[in-house]
C-alpha cells in the first residue's frame, strides 16, 4: 500500500514539474512581453553654463513611436535669470525649472520625426532636438 502511495505520489510530482517546465516559458514570454508594452524610455536632461554658453546636455533625446518618454529635467545654470523652460511644442510639454531644481515631464510620443526642444522663455539660450522613429509601437 504505502509502495503504491509513493508511486503515485512520484508520478504526480513528476507531472506536476512537467507541467512547471513547460508553462514557466511561455507565462515569462508574456510577462516579458507585457513589461515591453509598458517601458518607458527615461531620459535626464541637464541645462549648463558651458564657455558662456547655455545648452541642454545631452542635446539629442531618441525615442521609437508609441514610447512614454519621461524625462527629468535639471536646472543647474547659476545666476540671472533664475528660471529656465524646456518645451517640446510638438507634443505640448512645457515646464519652468528654476536654478538647482529638478522637475519631470511624460508625454507619449505619437508621432515620428524630428522635433524641437527648447526653452520657451529664452528661446536662444537653450536648444535640442528630440528624434523620434516611425513605427515603434
Amino acid at each position: 500500500m504505502i509502495q503504491q502511495w509513493w508511486s503515485i505520489t512520484r508520478t504526480t510530482l513528476s507531472l506536476l514539474a512537467l507541467g512547471a517546465v513547460t508553462v514557466a516559458p511561455a507565462a515569462w514570454a508574456d510577462q516579458h512581453a507585457e513589461a515591453e508594452a509598458a517601458a518607458v524610455r527615461k531620459f535626464t536632461v541637464v541645462n549648463v553654463l558651458y564657455e558662456g554658453d547655455k545648452m541642454f546636455v545631452p542635446s539629442v533625446l531618441v525615442a521609437e513611436q508609441g514610447d512614454t518618454v519621461r524625462i527629468k529635467v535639471v536646472n543647474k545654470i547659476p545666476g540671472e535669470p533664475p528660471n529656465h523652460g524646456f518645451a517640446i511644442p510638438a507634443f505640448d510639454v512645457e515646464e519652468v525649472v528654476n536654478s538647482g531644481e529638478t522637475k519631470t515631464v511624460e508625454f507619449v510620443a505619437d508621432k515620428a520625426g524630428l522635433f524641437d526642444v527648447k526653452c520657451q522663455l529664452h528661446p536662444a539660450h537653450l536648444s535640442a532636438q528630440l528624434i523620434v522613429h516611425a513605427g515603434g509601437k
